[in-house]
């Protein structure tokens, strides 16, 4: 009867991730294959990504289909993830632009974003979107249609989901549910449970003593660190706005931030907080976990992010059944009764076109991104090609690649066709895939792990309300807003209070007179009239 249900729920989620394609793959059922739609004249396209000359160099087979069929050459253009601001701010400068160029200014600096449209250095995407119906799909999600200057979109979102509340899995808190029962640890009422389940993890020895000291909290960084604080503040866990006093102010304005930086510095204090919270990488701070350093982790709760946390686990701990020793911990609830689950806008990064491309060239890389977002480009960038790695019976994916003897399984398709993970995210993240039952994925995360990930996204669903969240602002650029986040970073001003031995509120309200002095007023009053126009418009 319990598989019975979560295989209901089950059917439930993919209902819910398909929802939003469905209009799409009704207009598609007419639609031509790539390979027969009719293709203009050769076209040479420079497109930056992250990673994208490396992964191009060997011109796989995978990348060579795609050149034919949509006739054209693929110029790479090299970006990685420590440079692209550098490169692409020193290119936009020297009128040298990529045609095609990955970016994040809609995402993380909007008045960059405006700033190059007003001077005309980027294309927007053609009003009529129906030629693309899954292009079209992405443009009329809620929070991307936000994004719109003058009622066009000058860039297309990458999304990771195509939901804001499927984002839900992406923060959660790991803990050691062994130790827990040790302790008659059962439920937490408040941060003070929190606080004393963490102690008790540090005061946990096992074996000589002679390992390395046991924290309570680990996380890579203050960014995921702040998820441990929702059920306290639930827009600092989520970096959101909040409404107070009858106005929107950020919430590191917020008066709720003093009990955040007072229990952030209690927890460092007396030991519970992995020190080394503020630079951690996250692969340390899974290994710190898996190797038993650590009582809790601030993590995902994917079936890839379990699928990692799992092997790194059975690689420190083969003896001891990662299922029966790891859980996700249920925080206490908020002073309204509440526990939250994570949402974040639909997107982050988007595709940028020089404002110098063609008609034809802009019609190409859209035809060329509608089929990377269809169900025939997605079984290529999952599969592989046809005939070759998978076939078709009756609709479903049947793999015929070989299986690796020593693993049991198919090597990675990244290792055979170097090309597809960046096709796989060049139009999208597509990280709602990860949630389907089908055989790849059982392959790559196991099936174990596909079902704890929908039982906790259950859980969630029927337990806990989403972060507030106010897409509006989001994505409202104004002088102010955008001039004060270019200058300030309160997350770094955030670790000075924890790691400093002064008093935390005054230390944190002497950065909030500092925000003050920058312009935060202005910014606060600038959103503010802009939403109330918006709204009376």
């Amino acid at each position: 009867m319990k598989r019975s249900r979560k295989i209901k729920f089950i059917l439930l989620v993919i209902l819910i991730v398909l929802a939003v394609s469905f209009s799409s793959l009704e207009r598609s059922l007419t639609s031509s294959p790539v390979s027969v739609r009719p293709m203009g004249e050769h076209v040479t396209l420079s497109i930056a990504f992250w990673d994208i000359a490396t992964a191009f160099k060997s011109k796989d087979a995978v990348l060579q289909k795609i050149e034919k069929e949509f006739n054209m050459t693929i110029e790479p253009v090299q970006i990685t993830m420590a440079d692209y601001h550098q490169k692409l701010q020193m290119w936009a400068t020297s009128d040298k632009l990529p045609d095609v160029f990955a970016h994040s200014i809609a995402s993380d600096s909007p008045g960059i974003y405006n700033e190059w449209i007003k001077h005309g250095l980027i294309k927007p995407l053609p009003e009529d979107l129906t030629p693309y119906p899954y292009v079209d799909q992405i443009a009329q999600i809620p929070d991307i249609r936000l994004l719109r200057k003058d009622n066009q979109l000058y860039m297309l979102p990458r999304i990771g989901y195509p939901t804001n509340r499927l984002w839900m899995l992406e923060r959660v808190v790991f803990v050691r549910k062994d130790w827990m029962k040790d302790a008659l640890i059962r439920e937490l009422t408040d941060f003070k449970d929190f606080s004393n389940m963490l102690m008790t993890f540090t005061n946990r020895r096992l074996g000589s003593g002679s390992e390395p000291p046991i924290v309570g909290l680990t996380a890579a960084g203050m960014n995921e660190l702040s998820w441990a604080f929702s059920s306290t503040f639930p827009q600092f866990a989520a970096g959101q706005w909040v409404f107070e006093d009858n106005v929107w102010i950020p919430y590191y304005a917020s008066r709720k931030m003093d009990e955040v930086v007072v229990q952030l510095r209690e927890l460092y204090e007396n030991g519970a907080l992995d020190p080394d919270f503020y630079y951690m990488k996250e692969e340390d701070a899974l290994s710190k976990f898996a190797q038993g350093q650590a009582g809790a982790l601030v993590y995902r709760a994917t079936p890839s992010s379990l699928s990692r946390l799992e092997e790194l686990w059975n690689d420190y701990q083969p003896n001891r059944s990662f299922r029966d020793s790891v859980d996700i911990l249920r925080l206490w609830p908020s002073e309204e009764g509440q526990r939250y689950y994570y949402v974040a806008q639909t997107y982050w990064s988007e595709t940028f076109f020089n404002a110098k491309i063609g008609d034809e060239k802009m019609s190409r890389v859209l035809q060329l991104y509608d089929y990377l977002l269809s169900p025939e480009g997605q079984r290529l960038t999952s599969y592989g090609l046809e005939d070759v790695d998978y076939r078709l019976e009756d609709g479903h994916v049947v793999m015929i690649r070989p299986v690796n003897e020593g693993s049991g399984k198919p090597d990675a398709i990244s290792s055979v066709y170097p090309s597809i993970p960046i096709f796989r995210s060049l139009a999208s993240w597509g990280k709602e895939t990860e949630f389907r039952l089908n055989e790849l994925n059982k392959i790559s995360f196991g099936e174990e792990n596909i079902l704890k990930s929908l039982s906790e996204m259950e859980w969630l669903i029927n337990n806990a309300v989403a972060t507030p969240a106010y897409h509006k602002i989001n994505s409202l650029s104004t002088p102010a807003k955008d001039k004060l986040s270019a200058m300030i970073n309160p997350l770094e001003d955030v670790i000075k209070v924890v790691i400093s031995a002064d008093d935390p509120v005054a230390m944190w309200q002497d950065y909030v007179g500092q925000y003050k002095a920058l312009g935060l007023g202005e910014a606060i009053a600038e959103v503010n009239g802009a939403l109330s126009r918006r709204d009376n418009s």
